[in-house]
């Protein structure tokens, strides 16, 4: 893993706007995080999407993330909300903290930016080394669908569309897709297209992206040879059942 290869990181300053429409997640793992009580860590804190909402709860909640850039707005933004957030810049697959945490998060799929086997497995063993007794680590990654794994092609088309929160101009997202089936590795490519009140684009945005699908199965074995107890699958943020029509694998395991 690259924190090059990793989608928005790119233009850390820009994140925030190019993913102002996902919110599915946040409640789900603010909520978690106040069940447990703290203290949490979550890896992959980017800039504060569900880490700063956390901590405004009163949660103890500590955060590492590869890249400098997205820790860097991260606390630009915790600066302006008067909040001292715990946040450095480290490697999920080779990281040491003194503390031990009760809950582990790994939101907004970033789990997929682990692209072998051994980085899978290298990161699911320091988490697990930092869990308390009993402790538990959540995390989410899309459903790897027979039909999205066949849909790659080689033009640009649009993903998404919405009105951005802030401006209420028009955003659209444009993904090109290549998919090795071998490896099991996306690699993206996407376009951020940003319109004036006109309907004109007036500035595009890129980024790319390199991510690892990885099946059930699969899943159920890695977290084994890491030394977790027991897991639990859900097909959502609601806690439905896992199905083949599900969208996400929101995985559960525990120490």
């Amino acid at each position: 893993m690259d924190a090059r290869d990793i989608e928005g990181y790119v233009q850390p300053e820009r994140y925030d706007f190019i993913y102002s429409w996902y919110r599915d997640d946040l409640e789900f793992y603010v909520e978690r995080a106040k069940a447990a009580g703290g203290p949490v860590l979550e890896c992959g804190c980017g800039t504060g999407r569900i880490l700063l909402p956390t901590l405004q709860t009163g949660v103890d909640i500590e955060g590492i993330d590869i890249h400098p850039g997205m820790i860097e707005v991260l606390q630009r933004k915790a600066a302006a909300l008067g909040l001292a957030p715990r946040v450095q810049v480290a490697d999920m697959r080779d990281f040491t903290l003194p503390r031990r945490f009760p809950l582990v998060t790994i939101p907004f799929r970033a789990f997929m930016h682990l692209t072998t086997t051994a980085d899978q497995l290298a990161a699911l063993g320091r988490i697990r080394a930092h869990l308390a007794q009993g402790g538990v680590l959540v995390y989410n990654l899309w459903f790897p669908s027979f039909e999205r794994i066949a849909s790659a092609g080689d033009e640009l088309e649009m993903e998404r569309e919405w009105d951005d929160p802030e401006s209420g101009l028009p955003v659209a997202i444009y993904a090109r897709n290549h998919y090795d089936r071998v490896r099991q590795v996306l690699k993206g490519e996407r376009e951020v297209r940003v319109s004036d009140a006109r309907g004109y684009v007036a500035e595009t945005l890129r980024d790319r992206l390199t991510l690892r699908w990885t099946f059930v199965p699969e899943m159920e074995l890695l977290l084994q040879a890491a030394g977790f107890s027991r897991w639990a699958l859900s097909g959502g943020f609601d806690g439905a059942p896992y199905t083949t029509h599900a969208q996400e694998m929101v995985w559960t395991a525990w120490a």
